[in-house]
């Protein structure tokens, strides 16, 4: 899938009453990597192309359930559609998850999980052998596709083909592609957020790599100075959770979307977040500009790494109702 102007190109199936115009029937997007798989696979002039649970036939554009061939949908090849407009909702607008942090710029203000998995056998030998953290992301991706419950191994198995051709290229480009697959819609995306969420060590081994690859694109990179915006809608318990917190540091343990697009960002939710970021010697670098490897560079995306550190500047409520709450990075 291309996100740039005319370019753009989406794939659809149709749910529903599939076979009649008249219904209420809707078409619904196939996944990120799941259109990215297919328009390959199109643009290669295959006649058909198998997902994990599909076989779709490029030739007719029907989409048959590969246990039960009668189960039959309609496809749509759709080119030049409008990007959108908005943020996707589900990567910038949940709430993200406070946790307190013992001191700012502290070795254990940063990710856990990831010095977890660097304390490790295969952590340490990742540390003196770069390509053997990228065999251990590949291995890490398919295991958590066979776990995953959304039939995910096809596109895992396109990941980690993205990944195998970074082999013999320089490191950057390896943690690029690590963070361009991040931004895509994909199982991935949602099992490492929650793992570094929920503090799950038993995925250390699975996803530990991945946070090191993401990770290790601080080493090279320019860190983002400036403002930056998350619009949420957050319940009346986590904004007082916030005003108790003003004038102390935090954390957020998960990787957090921000957008340099404020317009953007406040379409959604009752509370914008005003993040601003600045010059700090003590530190790693706390932010990453990655609008032009991310699948849609149109969001202005800036990524915070997990377990970042932040101070709670103050939390207001506008005449409008939304609350802002401005952090410092």
């Amino acid at each position: 899938m291309n996100t740039n102007g005319s370019n753009t190109v989406f794939w659809y199936f149709k749910n529903g009453d599939v076979w009649c115009d008249k219904s209420d029937a809707e078409w619904v997007k196939y996944r990120d990597v799941e259109m990215q798989i297919i328009e390959e696979a199109y643009q290669q002039g295959k006649s058909e192309i198998l997902l994990d649970k599909y076989r779709i036939d490029l030739k007719e554009f029907i989409q048959f359930n590969r246990t039960d061939s009668l189960k039959q949908r309609p496809v749509r090849r759709q080119v030049g559609c409008k990007v959108q407009e908005c943020l996707r909702e589900e990567r910038f607008c949940s709430p993200p998850f406070l946790t307190s942090t013992p001191s700012y710029g502290k070795a254990l203000a940063w990710c856990p999980f990831l010095t977890e998995w660097l304390k490790s056998p295969a952590g340490r030998k990742a540390a003196l052998n770069f390509p053997s953290a990228i065999d251990a992301c590949i291995n890490g991706i398919l295991q958590e596709a066979i776990k995953h419950q959304s039939n995910s191994e096809t596109e895992a198995k396109w990941m980690v083909d993205q990944l195998k051709s970074c082999k013999m290229k320089p490191r950057r480009e390896t943690s690029k592609v690590c963070i361009h697959l991040y931004t895509r819609e994909s199982f991935l995306y949602h099992v490492l957020n929650t793992a570094l969420r929920e503090a799950d060590h038993s995925k250390l081994d699975t996803l530990g790599p991945l946070c090191f690859l993401i990770r290790d694109y601080s080493r090279t990179c320019t860190e983002f100075i400036g403002t930056v915006y998350r619009g949420v809608q957050l319940p009346l318990t986590a904004i007082l959770s916030y005003k108790q917190a003003v004038g102390s540091w935090r954390t957020w343990p998960s990787y957090t979307s921000t957008s340099k697009n404020r317009e953007m960002a406040e379409f959604r939710g009752n509370t914008l977040f005003i993040i601003e970021i600045i010059n700090s010697k003590l530190s790693l670098q706390r932010a990453y500009d990655v609008s032009e490897i991310s699948q849609f560079p149109n969001e202005d995306e800036v990524l915070l790494p997990a377990g970042v550190s932040f101070q709670v500047i103050s939390v207001e409520q506008e005449l409008n109702q939304k609350y802002i709450i401005q952090i410092k990075l």
